[in-house]
């Protein structure tokens, strides 16, 4: 049989172990997300201005960095940082689940559209039309990959850079086609006028954006979700958005 000193040391210890498993968490008051794109760029900039609206209705300041793609994919998902700006719906699918920390926020940000840019006349009807060409495109777009690699050649496709690397070497005639989203291609083609050569021959598909945020905040996730849902609904979304050629769905 214990004696009473046993006892109330025994009763200490569990209460101290009790506070400490039952400690409240610790609020969120920042979080850093990281972007493959540069963020004076239309779609990331915009996508800032969301996310900062959304986490502000949330009581957290929001902050934007640019990295490029793939250093940007290694902090988000190894948590040295808390998400990823920008990636597509089927993100897991086109990167064969490589970064599982990462998940989606259930609210679609943009809808983009790819295009295929040239210094020369091609008719384009089908990826099969572009075989005989050599492309070009911005490292880092896994989903754009895929389908490249489907219908091309490897010997005729070029990695970019980024997109203005690949509308350069489009521009000097190293290849024949550049693929890169439209409005930014549109963007690039407007503000510089070294690649007055070049035109948009013709929009491709539409992609469906969304962020991703680390699983350690996977509670916030459903939060800043249902915020974005509230703000396509008040109407504070299409206000960021304005007349960008973008375009979103409402659930």
């Amino acid at each position: 049989m214990q004696n009473p000193s046993e006892i109330k040391l025994y009763s200490f210890c569990l209460v101290i172990l009790f506070s400490l498993t039952h400690l409240p968490s610790r609020a969120v008051e920042e979080v850093t997300f990281t972007a493959g794109q540069p963020l004076n760029q239309n779609q990331p900039s915009i996508i800032v201005s969301i996310l900062t609206e959304a986490f502000k209705r949330n009581g957290i300041r929001f902050k934007a960095v640019h990295y490029p793609s793939l250093r940007s994919l290694l902090y988000s998902s190894s948590g040295k940082l808390d998400g990823e700006l920008q990636r597509v719906y089927d993100f897991h699918k086109v990167t064969d689940g490589k970064y599982p920390n990462l998940i989606r926020i259930e609210s679609e940000m943009l809808t983009v559209w790819f295009a295929v840019f040239s210094t020369k006349q091609i008719k384009f009807e089908s990826w099969d039309d572009l075989k005989e060409f050599r492309v070009a495109y911005a490292r880092g777009q896994k989903n754009l990959e895929n389908i490249i690699l489907q219908f091309m050649p490897t010997e005729k496709i070029v990695v970019a850079n980024n997109d203005i690397h690949a509308f350069k070497m489009l521009s000097e005639g190293l290849v024949d086609i550049a693929v890169s989203e439209s409005r930014l291609g549109g963007d690039l083609l407007a503000e510089q006028q070294q690649f007055s050569n070049i035109t948009k021959i013709k929009e491709l598909y539409p992609v469906r954006v969304y962020s991703y945020i680390h699983n350690k905040h996977q509670q916030l996730a459903v939060k800043i979700a249902d915020t974005i849902e509230q703000m396509k609904n008040d109407g504070s979304y299409a206000k960021i958005v304005g007349a960008g050629n973008y375009s979103f769905e409402l659930y």
